[in-house]
């Protein structure tokens, strides 16, 4: 009788075409960004001391998501040159030493909006990011017709939303750009634990636990998300998917269910930041059974959920302690 080593089928060529595509793809999509926005750091000299500290969060979201890749990525794969990976460990220590240790809070492209945020108008955000993207040239595209297994596995947020209170300050966030493997389930909950305006993280939580509390914003509220097209390098207007009508109660939501998890869209970030930085859409939006018990059963709930992600692509967890990174402790020492 066989045994299993002997029974086990070896995986098709185009399979392992397929996962090396994509560990190639990340370490492209790493290389290129950590290149480009140094550049334009030292292009554009103003602010560049928080510009740096949003490069050290960058760097460090881009190892976290390099090492518990399938294929696992450390820090120097992401440089092509030594002196050049030598060069940002001086500047950005703290990244080299706790990509494996810390946590991130939000992906690298979300760092990325808030840097583009700093060089430019927010009126000014989608021609620039176009421009950035296009200077970049991420592999696209994701995935072809007919043949949904070939996925690049590239950093780049597929989809953008910008929102406000009618004609106030817009807020912008991202897709998260993770795609492969528990990536995606790590930063949603991550993000549900430490990043997300309290009622984002209850609504993402509850519909993810099958409870459905969903939030009702006032009607000043303005939503718009936006695909990129890549072959005309435009950011096309999109309507709220039907996971973001339940979150949210947003109007002209498709009715197509969805297979990406709730708190996947661009829709989460950009109303977390209008809840967190706008007074009224804090004080009037509106979310069924928001109570610190409720909240706390399934910050529980998710925390379990997360450690068990966490322990499957070998990231150590203490006694349920999860240490989250923080750019300023390159200045600290913490």
């Amino acid at each position: 009788m066989q045994n299993n080593n002997a029974r086990r089928r070896k995986p098709p060529p185009s399979f392992i075409k397929n996962r090396e595509n994509n560990r190639e793809s990340l370490k492209t999509c790493g290389m290129l960004l950590i290149q480009t926005m140094m550049m334009r750091i030292t292009r554009e000299g103003q602010g560049s001391k928080k510009l740096c500290l949003y490069m050290d969060e960058m760097l460090h979201s881009i190892f976290f998501l390099g090492y518990i890749h399938q294929d696992r990525l450390i820090p120097d794969d992401f440089f092509e040159i030594s002196t050049a990976q030598q060069d940002m460990c001086n500047m950005f220590p703290g990244p080299f030493r706790k990509y494996n240790s810390h946590l991130p809070t939000r992906t690298p492209f979300s760092i990325l909006l808030d840097m583009m945020e700093m060089l430019y108008s927010t009126e000014r955000i989608k021609e620039e990011l176009l421009h950035l993207l296009k200077e970049m040239k991420f592999p696209n595209p994701l995935h072809k017709p007919g043949s949904k297994p070939e996925q690049y596995y590239t950093l780049e947020s597929t989809v953008i939303c910008e929102c406000s209170d009618s004609d106030s300050q817009k807020h912008y966030g991202a897709s998260l750009c993770c795609r492969k493997g528990a990536a995606k389930k790590i930063l949603i909950d991550l993000s549900c634990l430490k990043t997300w305006h309290k009622y984002v993280s209850h609504a993402v939580m509850s519909f993810s636990s099958g409870a459905g509390d969903g939030i009702t914003f006032p009607e000043s509220l303005r939503c718009q998300a936006y695909v990129r097209n890549w072959k005309t390098n435009v950011y096309e207007e999109r309507n709220p998917c039907f996971n973001c009508g339940n979150l949210f109660n947003l109007q002209d939501a498709d009715l197509d269910k969805v297979e990406y998890p709730f708190g996947n869209c661009a829709e989460t970030e950009c109303l977390s930041k209008l809840l967190i930085n706008n007074q009224y859409m804090h004080e009037n939006a509106v979310i069924n059974n928001h109570t610190e018990e409720n909240v706390e059963e399934l910050r529980s709930s998710t925390k379990a959920h997360l450690i068990e992600q966490l322990v499957k692509v070998g990231i150590k967890v203490n006694d349920n302690n999860l240490l989250f990174y923080s750019p300023f402790q390159m200045q600290t020492g913490d």
